[in-house]
């Protein structure tokens, strides 16, 4: 093998190597401070990570046991890998029925569990109508979501609102990968600004007053 194309491989594999590494560690720095401005927000704030290495935060809001953490999905190998946010509120009291209502659905949104429910419903003409509404066994009155929904929805990053008798979950893009770094190597890496706070904060005030009107359907919520 000629002497230059040689050497010209070397350097093109320790240049491979270097930015591999770089990757890595900005991956890594990414996931330890991405819930950094948002623990202010919860009494008894504490995190871990889950079998990914990505962060998770458990605390208090308005009461309410409240958890975030994030999902990577690159299944969808034609457009740039999103980072989702799923903000999940805890029941007080067990609620009836289930719902998840899902946004311009793709068949492989793996982080939802309605994928297995047999149960459709029709979409309300005020809502998003590029979207799906799914439940098991017995779905939530779509009347008490009837104020929450469309504004909800309006955000464009929104993706679904899961209800369950125990939780109200809200699950919302908050990242694409960089696209150069995902085109030439196939690598999710996202930029490493911390999540919003006001946009944390927004979104956990809705999800509790969704929860709020579930498990007291009876009272006139003001939000």
């Amino acid at each position: 093998m000629n002497i230059v194309v040689l050497a010209l491989l070397v350097i093109m594999v320790v240049l491979m190597y270097r930015k591999h590494r770089f990757a890595v560690h900005y991956k890594i720095q990414a996931r330890e401070h991405l819930f950094d401005d948002c623990l202010s927000l919860f009494q008894d704030a504490h995190t871990s990570q889950d079998k990914a290495k990505l962060p998770i935060v458990h605390g208090s809001y308005a009461d309410y046991p409240v958890s975030l953490s994030v999902v990577e999905d690159t299944l969808g190998w034609r457009k740039l890998p999103p980072l989702w946010l799923l903000i999940k509120v805890a029941a007080k009291k067990p609620s009836h029925g289930s719902l998840d209502i899902i946004i311009r659905p793709s068949n492989n949104e793996f982080y939802s569990p309605s994928w297995q429910w047999d149960g459709n419903l029709a979409i309300p003409p005020n809502w998003p109508q590029h979207a799906i509404i799914k439940f098991k066994t017995q779905p939530v009155d779509l009347t008490l979501l009837g104020p929450y929904v469309p504004t909800l929805f309006a955000d464009i990053n929104m993706k679904e609102l899961l209800i369950t008798p125990s939780m109200v979950r809200l699950t919302c893009m908050i990242k694409q990968a960089e696209r150069g770094e995902y085109l030439i190597m196939r690598n999710a890496v996202y930029e490493n600004t911390p999540v919003s706070k006001d946009l944390v904060e927004a979104l956990l005030k809705q999800a509790i007053a969704i929860r709020q009107h579930i498990e007291n359907p009876e009272f006139k919520l003001i939000n």
